[in-house]
């Protein structure tokens, strides 16, 4: 999902050519750089969310009202899978496919206004839990109602946490692809600087009930992220605002590295694909089938292919980069085991 995060952007003109291809220019210009964006978002989530984007650029809403929208939409799209009514499911899959919609539009509004906000990325952050909360919990009470075999609750019980994890890595190699190979777009923050920064704003203003509770769940967030990512790959680097600033050289010696990886993370395990297949099991009330897609074919694509492979990549590319930042443990291990 997006974040309201500022990059490069353009406003696509009108002049030159039909007012088609203008929009087609603005269109490109709301995206991320498209070498880290899910092909799913750009062809459906984007795409719409940039008509929400357009409907409010002119108007005095903001990024951060349309989150809050997003939310508002996603809670209602669990009740509806909870409660049963006739063709339920359907409304739960167009309500969880609108809320992703809105969650794109928000950073799609943000790079149009060329603005960024640190609490809008908290608060993106937040809607995404709460959002995938109320649809699970809402999938749970609908699944309680039907007999399944036992099987089925092994599997998907597990594969609540596992979503977590392919968003994480998602997320991580994403962020890192980003502060290596764009001149301008930065996502994401590391935990050192995301508790500084929390630091110097309660000493500035003690935070209300609702600010304390959205700095919490980011702040959670990006620790938890970063132990699993340190867990997985011990070649890469968590510190992202340690990492050098832009350099054309390094930029293309880590997208040479990691441009295939990267490839495969963007184009299976983000949440814009989630909300995708997802939103299809719901409409098809086989969730079922929902659980055999992430558990076994996404873990044996993630866990038993893509992992190994960023591993490399991520190696190959801080070797050539002779960049060694605190949190990188890959090489100590090596040292370790060599001397054992």
């Amino acid at each position: 999902m997006t974040t309201a995060t500022a990059g490069a952007t353009r406003t696509g003109s009108f002049g030159n050519g039909s007012a088609a291809v203008g929009l087609l220019d603005q269109y490109k210009a709301s995206l991320k750089p498209l070498a880290v964006e899910e092909p799913i978002d750009v062809g459906w989530h984007r795409l719409l969310g940039f008509l929400v984007a357009k409907l409010a650029l002119p108007t005095p809403i903001s990024a951060d009202a349309i989150t809050v929208f997003a939310i508002v939409i996603g809670v209602a799209s669990g009740v509806v899978i909870a409660v049963d009514f006739p063709h339920h499911m359907l409304w739960g899959a167009a309500l969880c496919t609108l809320s992703a919609v809105f969650d794109c539009a928000d950073g799609q509004l943000a790079r149009m206004r060329k603005r960024s906000s640190s609490f809008g990325r908290m608060l993106d952050g937040f809607a995404d839990l709460v959002t995938m909360t109320a649809i699970v919990a809402g999938s749970i009470v609908h699944l309680l109602g039907r007999p399944h075999p036992s099987w089925f609750w092994v599997l998907a019980i597990p594969t609540i946490p596992i979503c977590t994890f392919h968003f994480g890595l998602y997320d991580h190699y994403k962020n890192v692809y980003l502060r290596f190979t764009s001149p301008t777009y930065r996502e994401g923050e590391d935990v050192e600087t995301a508790v500084a920064r929390r630091r110097e704003l309660n000493e500035k203003t003690p935070p209300g009930l609702a600010m304390r509770l959205v700095w919490w769940v980011y702040i959670y967030y990006v620790t938890s992220q970063s132990d699993f990512i340190h867990r997985v790959d011990p070649y890469t680097s968590t510190r992202l605002n340690l990492m050098p600033p832009h350099d054309a050289a390094r930029a293309e010696i880590y997208a040479r590295h990691a441009i295939g990886p990267m490839r495969i993370w963007r184009t299976l395990f983000g949440i814009g694909t989630h909300v995708f297949s997802y939103s299809l099991f719901l409409a098809l009330d086989w969730l079922e089938g929902y659980v055999l897609f992430r558990f076994v074919l996404l873990n044996a694509i993630g866990f038993g292919f893509t992992v190994w492979w960023q591993r490399r990549a991520s190696k190959a590319a801080f070797e050539q980069l002779q960049l060694r930042l605190p949190d990188q443990r890959g090489w100590d291990a090596e040292v370790a085991t060599v001397k054992a």
